[in-house]
């Protein structure tokens, strides 16, 4: 099946299947690694996270008179950091492993929810569409054998970007002290000696907690990732 989203017209969606994802175990493994850990396929923090463009206006007016400036960027820097994950997830892919980043900036309780979805889309043939993680295609739509490309290597490449506007921000309505942040996000990844594009539009609800701001849910996406030929430099 073929779409085009809110996250680009250039981005072609494909419902794909891939390896077995991970259990609760690695959740729990995950979680207690460090945020600075670093390993082979590990998407590290870049130094450019939180330069994404953020919209301006009532919203983002109100975050700051919530939460101040500070804090409403470190929540943006959170949220690059968790999209350039989930759309390069190379330690995963290739180990089963989830990246000890990615713990350290979701709720354990949202991390399960995650695994736990995709178990259920390979088991159903890739419904539900699970919200968070994503299984890699071994027929991305374009000629790519991601699967089997991964093996040669797998990193993000290029910087994340906004593609259907800045990001959206806004206080959250009801729960704890939190934060929406929403837009469509995409950028490339290389596999072995093929480059292309992942893109999805996400919803994240952020909440500030004394370790920071963490990411308590996701709202439900409508299709899976779209892999599409690599975005221009």
């Amino acid at each position: 099946m073929r779409r085009r989203s809110a996250a680009g017209a250039a981005l072609v969606l494909l419902a794909v299947g891939g390896p077995t994802a991970c259990t609760a175990d690695a959740v729990d493994r995950a979680s207690s690694a460090s945020q600075s850990s670093a390993a082979p396929g590990t998407t590290a923090a870049r130094d450019d996270a939180g330069d994404i463009p953020v919209m301006q206006g009532s919203g983002h007016d109100w975050a700051g008179a919530e939460f101040g400036a500070d804090e409403v960027a470190a929540a943006v820097t959170a949220v690059e950091r968790i999209a350039r994950i989930a759309l390069a997830d190379c330690r995963r892919w290739t180990t089963g492993e989830v990246d000890p980043e990615l713990a350290a900036l979701v709720t354990p309780e949202l991390l399960t929810r995650a695994l736990e979805e995709l178990d259920r889309s390979k088991e159903y043939g890739g419904m539900p569409v699970p919200s968070l993680l994503s299984h890699l295609p071994e027929d991305d739509g374009n000629g790519h054998d991601l699967v089997a490309a991964s093996r040669d290597g797998c990193e993000a490449s290029g910087p994340l970007r906004m593609i259907s506007g800045p990001l959206g921000i806004t206080v959250q309505s009801s729960g704890g002290p939190g934060l929406v942040l929403s837009g469509g996000f995409a950028m490339n990844v290389q596999f072995g000696s093929t480059v292309v594009s992942a893109g999805q539009d996400w919803v994240f609800t952020m909440e500030q907690t004394s370790d920071g701001w963490l990411l308590t849910d996701v709202g439900r996406v409508t299709a899976n990732v779209n892999w599409a030929p690599p975005l221009p430099a």
